[in-house]
């Protein structure tokens, strides 16, 4: 064989290996889409104080497990006990200021029961007096005095029911007091509550700085509590997951368990991301601008449920999915073949 031919035969063999394996990864990439770039996730909760105070003991170490209701810290309680022993008080002195209003009321609507018996009395007194002055058996002084007296009695009527609408909003005013005197007491007694934090949901502390002296103040997070509840996410280009639905079939590999592969599923795809969102900040658009010829492509989230147990496993370790989209037993040999391929290479790197 001359070298123009030997050349030419090694042409061939190199174009045709191109196209086998540019029609291979075309294949792969639109019917049996790989990524590496997934990993586990776990809900994870920022633990805070809902009130502000110096830290009194600490109750769990780091990762260790917690279950609802678990104390994970304290805080100083004193100055909340004080806050309770005041309020106390002052409830107190607003019952009290109800109670001498509410013995008022009793007196003057005695009182008034009492002038308007007069005020009634008089006025019959005088309607007599005035019959009489007809007829001519009494004086017009008689009868100016009996008016006089009637309208004095009309008038201690009138200031009675004035003093009783008053002291009548007055205690009006003293269960308002007492009302709020009352919320004041169960807020400082919530308080004191809060200074011990538990644990909401079951999980394991991670991320622990929290040491005892330490100043914490409401709503910063100290700790954080992660979920025992886990699911991969894999993110892939947009166009890979043209076929995948919900209860696509998976196959995952994780880093840390190399030569093992593991089943699962598809149960959402994210249906939006951040990158290219607009704010809504009242301000014209910004056209994004490239000179780029091949732009990178869009990945979306798919989110997968392992169907079997696997050993527990950090959250954030990484991990490659293989989705079967395509119900095809060549294809899906291909794809078994190449996620077991992958495991194997986990080994090395």
């Amino acid at each position: 064989m001359t070298p123009e031919q030997s050349f030419s035969r090694w042409v061939k063999v190199a174009l045709t290996a191109f196209f086998v394996l540019f029609g291979y990864f075309l294949i792969v990439d639109n019917y049996l889409p790989m990524t590496t770039e997934a990993r586990i996730q776990r809900y994870v909760t920022p633990v805070s104080a809902r009130v502000s105070g110096q830290v009194n003991q600490v109750y769990v170490v780091n990762n260790q497990e917690v279950t609802p209701g678990q104390a994970l810290f304290s805080l100083d309680d004193s100055d909340f006990a004080l806050a309770v022993a005041r309020s106390e008080l002052a409830l107190a002195q607003a019952q009290s200021e109800q109670i001498k209003s509410q013995s008022g009321l009793a007196e003057l609507k005695a009182e008034l029961h009492q002038s308007e018996l007069q005020a009634t009395e008089q006025a019959r007194e005088t309607a007599r007096i005035a019959r009489l002055f007809k007829l001519g058996h009494i004086s017009k002084q008689q009868l100016d005095q009996a008016n006089t007296k009637e309208s004095l009695a009309r008038e201690a009527s009138a200031v009675s029911r004035a003093r009783l609408q008053e002291v009548t909003q007055a205690l009006t005013g003293a269960g308002i007091m007492v009302q709020q005197a009352e919320e004041a007491l169960n807020q400082v007694k919530l308080d004191l509550t809060r200074t011990q934090v538990l644990a909401e949901t079951a999980g394991r502390i991670g991320n622990l700085q929290l040491r005892q002296g330490q100043h914490a103040n409401a709503g910063q997070p100290l700790l954080a509590l992660i979920s025992d509840q886990s699911w991969v996410s894999a993110d892939l280009r947009e166009k890979s997951l043209r076929h995948v639905t919900g209860g696509t079939t998976v196959d995952v590999v994780f880093d840390a368990l190399p030569g093992e592969v593991f089943k699962g599923h598809v149960t959402t795809i994210d249906s939006g991301v951040r990158e290219g969102q607009e704010a809504a900040d009242g301000l014209l658009v910004q056209p994004m601008s490239s000179d780029r010829w091949v732009r990178d492509a869009q990945r979306l989230r798919a989110n997968i449920e392992l169907d079997e147990n696997f050993p527990e496993l950090a959250t954030g370790a990484k991990a490659t999915v293989q989705l079967y989209p395509i119900n095809n037993p060549i294809l899906d040999a291909i794809a078994v073949m190449q996620i077991h391929v992958v495991s194997v290479l986990r080994y090395l790197y």
